[in-house]
């Protein structure tokens, strides 16, 4: 196989393409319906941000397939260029752009300067939006988004007693709705997300204090992409109230899940309705979620008590909101020196508080228009999961999700003909679970060829040995050393212990309550400003991203002391190898 189904070209004016970011979003080979049909509603909503802000003409972006991401071998990749063209527009050099997108790397691709890269108008209007942003202090926006959607969920109609074509209409029509205002509005609040760090990050320095930078950007509170892991530790603080409920969990995760119906009674019962409440606010969450291919903790809800099995452990002085109230006494006395430090530059000082702001105001509003972009991608998920029960009962396919192999463009003809798909989906499901054993290359930088990329199963390059140093970039104040364990997938989160070192390749919004279980956190990828780390900050733990090799030279129970303050993991002790 040279190529997915769902791939797209490389564009030759905007050529680099780089996970940073884009991994977290879609960890996982993207589902041809996923991309097709929802996700390139999504870039769309993007694109007609960026143009709106002044960054691009709209003659720049393709309409169809926006250049500004792409998916090579179904792996969604953000564009590194587009990232450093924007950047530069609104006066930003490249290499700032490039640290604060994909930290420290050896192998990032050469920016080659471009005739159009220079736009004094795009820039004027760029420029201009920036200051009315940075003016800003709230965006209502993403409440009313918020409000729309849950009342979208609420309203959800019996979506078994729609018709096949009714079904596909539902689902384009919250899509189209959801391009001009949901998705549109998680771009416009991204970009300014950047502002209040890049802002106070000069001027942490120029008092001698660029280390505080993460105490100003954590303890914000009201940060969505926490509020799902703070709901999972109040639901594991029912656990070891109840001997019943404990015995229950004890028998594991499935056990649990199995009693949660309707004959459930006394503490059991009373455990699946606080469940279900937590389900009713954030069953959309869970693994890869912004793919319509993926099994939420509303689906799939074995997940979700997988995690409070992991959190039921932990002590109550760990609690998410002990933990925010020092995070946030901690930001208000950093904040206080600052500006003590500060007091005789009238205009600096003035510039501190205008960045102080901009974290408050943005930093919350991306967390929450994410949410809204998956809790509205999450109404289409289950819309078009019912026309895949249909298939599971009519036998032309074992899951529901498997529907998700078709192509956006082959939904009418699938509605005509179901049974012409049942051996295109079969074999796309077979290439779709190749796609899922290959490692993509962190950069795309040429056409790709997906044949000789790497295989998830390959040797292991030799383990790390003591006095081994990780250089990564700091994502969360702090000095924790412990235990590593090594986490691939969250479906192997029951190996984690209360205090390890979570050691992850990548990590999206569903690994977050793991937060509340790790010592510290260890990412190979990650920027400053991506959801998982910002959530670490929230919870407290030290966190280093962009390691690279983390978790293929990482083993199980090393003990290493992790660094959020200076972005380093330094091996302590490690099994020396055999023959030495």
């Amino acid at each position: 196989m040279q190529s997915w189904v769902a791939d797209w070209e490389r564009s030759p004016r905007l050529p680099h393409y780089t996970r940073a970011n884009a991994g977290e979003t879609l960890p996982e080979p993207a589902s041809p319906l996923g991309w097709t049909l929802a996700y390139v509603h999504v870039l769309r909503g993007w694109r007609t941000g960026f143009i709106d802000l002044g960054v691009y003409r709209s003659d720049e972006l393709s309409t169809d397939r926006p250049e500004i991401a792409g998916l090579f071998g179904g792996y969604f990749y953000l564009n590194l260029s587009h990232m450093r063209l924007f950047s530069l527009r609104l006066g930003v050099p490249v290499e700032q752009t490039d640290r604060a997108f994909v930290g420290q790397r050896p192998d990032i691709p050469p920016h080659v300067a471009h005739p159009d890269d220079v736009d004094e108008e795009r820039s004027a209007k760029a420029g201009a939006s920036v200051q009315r942003l940075l003016g800003a202090t709230e965006f209502p926006d993403a409440v009313a988004d918020r409000e729309r959607v849950l009342a979208i969920r609420r309203e959800r109609p019996d979506l078994t007693t729609l018709s096949d074509a009714e079904l596909v209409a539902r689902a384009r029509a919250l899509l189209a709705e959801s391009e001009g205002s949901i998705f549109y509005r998680h771009l416009v609040s991204t970009l300014p997300a950047s502002f209040g760090p890049g802002i106070l990050g000069p001027l942490c320095e120029s008092v001698g204090r660029g280390g505080d930078l993460l105490d100003l950007i954590s303890g914000i509170g009201d940060i969505d992409s926490a509020s799902p892991a703070v709901g999972l530790w109040d639901l594991s603080r029912l656990v070891p109230g109840s001997a019943e409920v404990g015995a229950l969990f004890d028998a594991g995760p499935a056990a649990v899940a199995a009693a949660l119906g309707d004959t459930a009674t006394g503490d059991v019962a009373a455990f699946r309705d606080a469940f279900a409440a937590f389900l009713a606010d954030y069953g959309d969450r869970g693994p890869n979620e912004w793919d319509i291919h993926s099994l939420p903790w509303e689906v799939e809800p074995t997940a979700a008590i997988t995690l409070i099995d992991r959190l039921r452990h932990s002590p109550d002085s760990e609690a998410p909101a002990f933990r925010h109230d020092k995070l946030a006494a901690r930001r208000a006395q950093t904040a206080a020196e600052i500006r003590k430090e500060l007091a005789d530059n009238a205009e600096a000082l003035a510039t501190f508080d205008v960045g102080m702001q901009a974290v408050d105001v943005w930093m919350p509003a991306r967390e929450r228009t994410k949410a809204n972009c998956v809790a509205a991608l999450h109404e289409i998920r289950v819309t078009i999961r019912e026309l895949g029960r249909r298939g599971v009962e009519a036998g032309r396919f074992a899951r529901p999700e498997d529907v998700m192999m078709l192509l956006a463009d082959e939904l009418d003809d699938y509605l005509a003909d179901p049974g012409r798909f049942t051996e295109i989906i079969a074999r796309r499901l077979v290439e779709y679970g190749e796609l899922a054993e290959l490692e993509p290359p962190f950069f795309v930088a040429e056409d790709p060829d997906i044949a000789t990329w790497p295989r998830r199963d390959r040797e292991l390059p030799a383990p790390a040995l003591e006095g081994d140093v990780f250089t990564g970039v700091g994502g969360s104040h702090g000095v924790y050393t412990g235990r590593v364990r090594v986490v691939t997938e969250l479906a192997q989160c029951e190996a984690l212990e209360p205090g390890e070192v979570l050691v992850s390749p990548i990590t999206d919004a569903a690994w977050t309550p793991l937060f509340l279980v790790a010592g510290a956190a260890v990412v190979d990828v990650g920027g400053l400003n991506s959801h998982a780390v910002v959530v670490c900050r929230e919870l407290g733990i030290p966190c280093v991203i962009s390691v690279g090799d983390g978790t293929t030279r990482l083993r199980d129970g090393v003990e290493v002391t992790v660094d959020g303050n200076t972005g380093t993991v330094t091996v302590l002790s490690a099994p020396v190898p055999a023959g030495v």
